[in-house]
């Protein structure tokens, strides 16, 4: 496996252990393993029902033909970067910054999905020399669309740092003062409220919250952590925009 650093805005490198190939083939006959099982008991119930020619058409192109070209992309979009096979091989897919891929990543990667299909052994042998010749086992469809597939087993706990993933969200910013402190105040921050936490301290967090509004003149009614979580939050979404 290989190991990628990536910068954020906060002077921080989160470390992820990218899904090597192994990892990734498993995944993905996992998934056509639910493929093949999918088409088998659609068949075996169409059969059954004894169905005209033409409805039987329909209903195999509508509830065959169509979720098994749009598998990938519709489940890793519903699933945050993850199949059923990804899931049980706990990997996932991710964009060059860590965060989740966008709606053009994902279809970038699924059209080249096409020229890829490991269903012809000629093409097969596209998307396994591209892993090989990748330093993070990237696929043509990954290099192309800037993702990555990584292990969820990140080297960086998120949760140590300010990181916070806000693209998979639908969030709504409380504070646009937070901008006016940079990546180290935050980061003293968050390490004064995990001491606090560490130390069952729920003064020095009122103490925290309390010179954090002083500072960017906040008035607010929130309570001492859930306002510095807040601003952590309002601080990510501002500068990853």
């Amino acid at each position: 496996m290989a190991n990628i650093k990536i910068p954020t805005s906060f002077n921080i490198d989160l470390e992820f252990e990218t899904a090597n190939i192994f990892q990734r083939l498993m995944g993905w006959l996992i998934d056509g393993f639910i493929k093949v099982l999918y088409i088998t008991v659609l068949g075996y119930t169409v059969n059954n029902l004894q169905l005209g020619e033409v409805a039987s058409y329909v209903i195999y192109f509508f509830l065959g033909v169509l979720p098994m070209v749009c598998y990938f992309p519709v489940l890793e979009i519903i699933m945050n970067g993850q199949t059923p096979g990804k899931l049980l091989m706990n990997i996932r897919v991710r964009n060059m910054q860590g965060g989740q891929p966008s709606m053009s990543q994902h279809l970038i990667r699924w059209l080249f999905r096409i020229i890829e299909t490991p269903y012809i052994i000629i093409n097969g042998l596209i998307p396994l020399i591209a892993m090989l010749r990748s330093p993070y086992y990237q696929r043509l469809g990954d290099v192309v669309a800037g993702t990555i597939v990584v292990s969820t087993k990140t080297k960086a706990s998120l949760s140590g740092t300010i990181f916070r993933d806000m693209s998979a969200v639908d969030y709504t910013p409380r504070f646009p003062q937070i901008l006016r402190l940079s990546d180290r105040d935050m980061n003293k921050i968050k390490n004064l409220m995990d001491q606090a936490v560490k130390s069952n301290n729920p003064e020095l967090t009122a103490r925290v919250a309390y010179r954090v509004r002083d500072v960017l003149e906040i008035q607010t009614d929130m309570m001492p952590g859930e306002f510095l979580e807040t601003i952590l939050n309002d601080y990510n979404y501002y500068t990853t925009r």
